[in-house]
């Protein structure tokens, strides 16, 4: 999970780059790359369509990534 830390007065996530992604997130990861909207994903996996874009959020910022084309690319190595 992101630690929090605190800039000025509000709260903010800090960087998660050394952390290695959750099998939740691994589960969104390759059900993003299969195609799936956040909306499926949250079907399909019995959570809200928030929690999918917390997860990809989170596990993006962990990869480097800046979208989902990026993930995309994981798997199909040009």
């Amino acid at each position: 999970m992101s630690a929090l830390r605190r800039k000025g007065s509000s709260i903010v996530r800090s960087p998660l780059s050394r952390e290695k992604p959750t099998a939740r997130e691994l589960e969104i990861i390759r059900l993003l790359i299969d195609g799936k909207a956040n909306k499926e994903i949250a079907a399909a996996l019995g959570i809200t369509v928030r929690a999918v874009e917390t997860h990809r959020a989170d596990v993006m910022q962990k990869l480097g990534l800046h979208s989902v084309s990026e993930l995309s690319s994981l798997r199909h190595p040009q």
